[in-house]
């Protein structure tokens, strides 16, 4: 309760006033609040704590504690933990291999997750699927994503939302832009997933980051709900990539509407302008921020070329 309401204050002062030795469930409770609140570090810092009073985790415990590892990216913190886990003999449980999983690929060592995947015999859930193909996906192994995408169909585990938003980043990072659009229509009448926001900007990220800015613009008017700044970021990114004035001004103007003391729209409109030698353009859109008040922080920019990875 107290941590789920980010009382954390509370929580510690209640947890200091509980007889020793605490029991593994009022452990994983701090743990696994601390995890869920975004903060690894505290997480990793009570599950030490828990060690120290010779406190012994359960699944529930490694679990969050390794959710924590993969949101810091600690690899080093996830190894440990992992050669715990190997000792007490826990590696075989499902929950906690799905979540090695996670994590491996979340710090990047996809070899590590690979294997723990690999070690899962008839223990695969679609969470350790997604892990595999995101994982991939993000640290620019997409053939091996593809790869996996098809060996899930095979096991007959159904894709959600998450393994075709990985799917489709793996697409966009190996410029496979007609299998990417395959992909896109069969998650809609095969699968009956409906497209989220982070789809439709993976798809405009997939046209544009390969030069087919018409077919982003098409896609992005054929959408059934109003665009977002999302969208629009990633199409502006596009258009800086390729050097498209007249489509990057309709971006940036879309995504000024939408944010306007951004000052991400109008730095990479800027940029846009210069790489083609508009020094006009360049000038009206400076003469725009300081008209609008809008000030440039260094290095403060939103807007990615990467958008689900």
């Amino acid at each position: 309760m107290y941590m789920s309401a980010q009382r954390n204050t509370d929580a510690v002062r209640l947890f200091s006033e509980l007889p020793d030795p605490k029991s593994t469930i009022i452990w994983t409770v701090l743990i696994s609040g601390s995890a869920q609140n975004d903060n690894g570090e505290e997480a990793l810092l009570w599950y030490r704590e828990m060690r120290s009073h010779n406190g012994m985790p359960d699944q529930a415990t490694f679990a969050s504690v390794l959710r924590a590892s993969s949101g810091l990216a600690s690899l080093e913190d996830g190894r440990k933990i992992h050669s715990f886990i190997f000792h007490i003999g826990y590696d075989k449980d499902e929950l906690i291999g799905s979540a090695l999983v996670d994590m491996y690929a979340k710090c990047g060592d996809m070899k590590s997750s690979a294997k723990v995947f690999r070690e899962m015999i008839n223990m695969k859930d679609v969470i350790s699927w997604n892990s595999m193909i995101v994982g991939y996906a993000k640290n620019g192994y997409a053939e091996c994503a593809l790869e996996i995408f098809e060996e899930m169909k095979r096991a007959s585990v159904k894709p959600d939302e998450v393994t075709f938003l990985g799917v489709l980043t793996a697409c966009s990072h190996a410029g496979m832009v007609m299998e990417g659009q395959e992909i896109y229509d069969t998650m809609i009448t095969y699968y009956g997933v409906q497209p989220r926001v982070d789809h439709c900007a993976c798809m405009i990220d997939l046209f544009g980051r390969w030069g087919f800015l018409a077919e982003a613009e098409k896609f992005i008017e054929n959408l059934d709900f109003e665009p977002d700044s999302m969208i629009w970021a990633t199409y502006l990114s596009a258009c800086r990539l390729h050097g498209d004035d007249i489509r990057g001004q309709h971006a940036a103007e879309k995504l000024i509407g939408l944010e306007p003391q951004d000052s991400s729209p109008y730095v990479l409109l800027s940029h846009i302008h210069a790489a083609s030698g508009n020094w006009d353009g360049v000038n009206s859109v400076r003469k725009k921020m300081t008209e609008k008040g809008v000030k440039k922080f260094a290095g403060s920019s939103k807007i990615s070329l990467d958008v689900a990875g």
